[in-house]
């Protein structure tokens, strides 16, 4: 090379490093503070070096690690199929292609990658692409207008834009964001909640924090270089209530899906604080085995490590924290058997709303508005009369309609609820409303089950409007428990173990189907790789006491019933939570029928194996002892 370019490479380079440095983002940071206006903002306009010197306001990474902006450019014959960018080899990205922005290119930005040259990488599908890669994060257009809509402000490596009483507020909501599409322009956003006024918030500081990690958000658990991020945003949170001298009971946390398991991480020590949450994800590694997560959250050690929610959860039960919890059975991904069967916690209001997991926040938005502003300034509950009560029962379940007087049937912006209790636990219904304004119901989609619903505790209709009013009813009505149904409070919301000496009970439920399995589980070899998952009819049978295979980390023995609608997810949940590379099924006493093979076939992990033992050939060597 001629030796004034490698100088002027050289220099180059130089000056990268410099500008990327700490100081050199620092002074980043704050010259992109100043207003757009400024002489120096404008000077940078007219040279057209926003964007360079935007880009060195990003957070730092470990020498040798960069962001990378995958685009692929045909991808039309790929849409719905999974992908995956290799480095040397190596996985670093993948996804399930959508169809981009009308217009743009399909793009992923923000991909965190340990080489610098575009000749590292290659596609695992038939397409041409192109990667940029650098020091600084990418973004676009469309995301620089959407901050400055909202404004976004960075500190440090934490963002966050701030609404309402940002000088002397009495009390503080806390707002997370949940997904947007993978290839949207807008990859990270906040929730803004505008449906909440500058009235609502005249003694209220809203904090509505950016989860601006990797591609597309990382659960603001870990930063882009792994790092966990919590120490940083916990002590925002706490910042401002040490700024504004307010009370952790006067801090309200929020978040639906993706932003439901955030308000759940940060919340942990903020024990007097309320949560309301939506569809929340319980399990992230469990949740993140899918299509659009499976090649990238899924593969982040560093965020499958931390306490995951449904842990945290569990703690803030035993704590007695003020919880209100919007869910819908059709979500095992998310609640990974917790809230349907969560029952005598004080302080927890269970809100069951029908529909598909994006569904519930839009369905349950008055309800989730009104106790909003319930939390911004009380007011007292008002009473109307429900004055006829009918029960429609089923097989196992039971729908039920209600009529009310007049006056009350004109309420609008507002959802209706049975209620009823679980122990110290509140159990609300949503309910639809009939052609006749007087008539609320449940639909198909909202029937009550024996099995684990406590009918016989249902005693009132309440209404949550989306302007704080609650108004409830007395329904003065005797409900009975269905025919078969499980004792009250019977099914608990019990951890799966992979330590139980002593047989457990597990309860899993999907939409209308409920399953429970009794096992127990012992580790076996801590360098071993794969779960061992054996079912049988019985779990006293002498002949299941048998040696295992050297690769086996944990060996799980399941008991089975005729009819086992769920019998595949327990053996993924076991697997997922173990951390290990394979799973193994074993038909230890040949006890699976047809049915239950062709459900466990169609396991959703890659190295899974099936098998059939014949155990009265073995010894008692490490062995699982029933």
């Amino acid at each position: 090379m001629n030796p004034a370019k490698i100088i002027k490479n050289r220099v180059s380079m130089a000056g990268k490093a410099a500008a990327y440095s700490t100081t050199g983002r620092l002074l980043a940071r704050k010259v992109m503070g100043l207003p757009e206006k400024s002489k120096v903002r404008s000077a940078l306009t007219k040279r057209n070096l926003d964007d360079s010197v935007r880009r060195m306001t990003s957070e730092g990474l470990p020498k040798g690690t960069y962001y990378a902006k995958l685009t692929i450019n045909n991808w039309k014959p790929h849409n719905g199929k999974p992908f995956s960018i290799l480095q040397n080899g190596e996985l670093v990205y993948g996804n399930q292609i959508e169809p981009p922005a009308r217009g743009f290119p399909l793009e992923y930005r923000n991909i965190i990658v340990s080489s610098d040259n575009p000749r590292d990488f290659e596609l695992d599908i038939d397409a041409s692409f192109s990667i940029k890669i650098g020091r600084g994060s990418y973004t676009t257009p469309q995301q620089l207008k959407y901050d400055k809509q909202y404004d976004v402000e960075q500190h440090g490596d934490v963002y966050y834009s701030l609404r309402g009483n940002t000088t002397n507020p009495k009390k503080i909501l806390l707002t997370f964001p949940g997904f947007g599409p993978s290839t949207s322009r807008i990859s990270y956003a906040v929730s803004y909640l505008k449906a909440l006024t500058d009235t609502d918030l005249k003694d209220t500081l809203m904090v509505c924090f950016q989860d601006r990690y990797l591609a597309a958000g990382s659960y603001m658990m870990v930063d882009n270089a792994g790092r966990p991020l919590y120490s940083r945003v916990r002590d925002v949170i706490s910042g401002f209530a040490s700024r504004f001298k307010v009370a952790n009971e006067d801090i309200l946390f929020f978040g639906a899906s993706k932003g439901g398991s955030i308000a759940i991480h940060y919340a942990q020590e903020f024990e007097e604080a309320q949560l309301l949450l939506a569809v929340p994800q319980m399990s992230l590694p469990y949740y993140f085995n899918k299509p659009f997560f499976r090649n990238n959250l899924f593969q982040n050690q560093a965020i499958s490590s931390l306490e995951q929610p449904q842990e945290l959860l569990r703690r803030y039960f035993s704590e007695g924290r003020k919880i209100d919890y919007f869910y819908t059975n059709n979500d095992e991904l998310s609640n990974h058997s917790l809230i349907e069967f969560a029952h005598d916690v004080p302080n927890l209001t269970k809100y069951r709303v029908n529909g598909v997991h994006g569904a519930v926040a839009r369905a349950a938005l008055p309800s989730m508005l009104g106790l909003m502003r319930q939390f911004l300034k009380p007011t007292s509950e008002k009473s109307f009369t429900c004055e006829q009560v009918r029960e429609f029962p089923g097989d196992g379940t039971l729908q039920i309609q209600v009529r009310v007087d007049l006056e009350s049937s004109k309420i609008g912006n507002a959802n209706w609820f049975l209620e009823g209790t679980l122990g110290r636990t509140i159990f609300r219904q949503i309910m639809s409303n009939s052609q006749h304004p007087f008539v609320k119901y449940t639909a198909d989609n909202q029937k009550l089950f024996g099995a684990y619903d406590s009918i016989d505790e249902l005693a009132s209709l309440t209404v949550l409007e989306d302007n704080g009013a609650v108004s409830k009813a007395t329904l003065n009505h005797s409900f009975k428990a269905l025919e078969g149904s499980a004792s009250r409070l019977e099914v608990a919301a019990s951890p799966l173990l992979l330590e139980s000496a002593a047989p457990a009970t597990y309860n899993m439920v999907n939409d209308e189907i409920f399953d429970q399995y009794r096992y127990v589980s012992q580790s076996v070899n801590g360098n071993g790789d794969t779960v061992e998952v054996r079912f049988t009819s019985d779990l006293n049978a002498s002949d299941l006491t048998t040696n295992v295979d050297q690769d086996v980390a944990y060996l799980v023995a399941v008991e089975i019933s005729d009819d086992n609608p769920l019998i595949d997810l327990i053996g993924l949940r076991l697997q997922i939570l173990s951390g290990c590379e394979k799973l193994r099924l074993v038909d230890a006493d040949d006890s699976l029928n047809e049915t239950d093979w062709a459900a466990l076939e169609n396991t959703d992990w890659a190295t899974l194996e099936m098998r059939k033992y014949s155990f009265a050939s073995y010894t008692e060597s490490n062995s699982l002892t029933l």
